[in-house]
């Protein structure tokens, strides 16, 4: 079913606002200490942050200029997926308790967390940064920006993964192996 992107702005301008909020809250406002050991530099967070923003912003403009009709399941399917990925990231961030930091790195006193919803995905965290985005786009209707997304997110995320993952094995060796073995993402 197609509606006007006139008929949709209320709900779309609703959904960017909450996301907007939840987003900003959870990543900023929860309490969090800097690594002891940063895993190279700070770019891993700076860098895959601003990427974030610049595919919303892509996802938004593609939506006022360039969406003639909004594919309501389309529209419903991607409230759908932002809405799992905000709660894997909800989850992921308080399974990790005070090892969580918006930093890859490994603080004093840091644990393998391997329970939770870590119990079935190693990256649960980056998992749902991809499902957000992917929602994004597609409320938006918004078909370029979402091959951004699997580009150049996908991409930078998959940089940060394997960074992490050597550190992870550096740090936590056998353990950390053996626990990756058969886990998704």
């Amino acid at each position: 079913m197609d509606i006007s992107p006139g008929n949709f702005l209320p709900v779309y301008m609703l959904f960017l606002a909450v996301g907007a909020l939840d987003r900003v809250r959870s990543t900023f406002f929860k309490k969090q200490t800097v690594p002891d050991q940063y895993i190279y530099h700070r770019w891993l967070f700076v860098l895959p942050f601003y990427t974030y923003l610049l595919i919303v912003f892509f996802s938004i403009a593609e939506f006022f200029l360039t969406v003639k009709s909004v594919n309501l399941l389309l529209s419903l399917f991607g409230i759908a997926c932002f809405t799992v990925g905000a709660f894997v990231r909800k989850k992921a961030i308080s399974d990790l308790g005070k090892n969580w930091s918006v930093y890859t790195g490994i603080k004093e006193g840091h644990e393998l967390v391997t329970d939770g919803i870590y119990r079935y995905l190693k990256h649960p965290y980056y998992f749902a940064v991809m499902l957000e985005l992917i929602g994004v786009c597609l409320v938006a209707n918004a078909l370029y920006a979402l091959i951004l997304v699997f580009l150049i997110q996908g991409f930078l995320l998959a940089i940060r993964i394997n960074m992490e993952e050597r550190l992870l094995v550096n740090h936590f060796g056998n353990a950390y192996r053996v626990y990756r073995k058969d886990k998704l993402i």
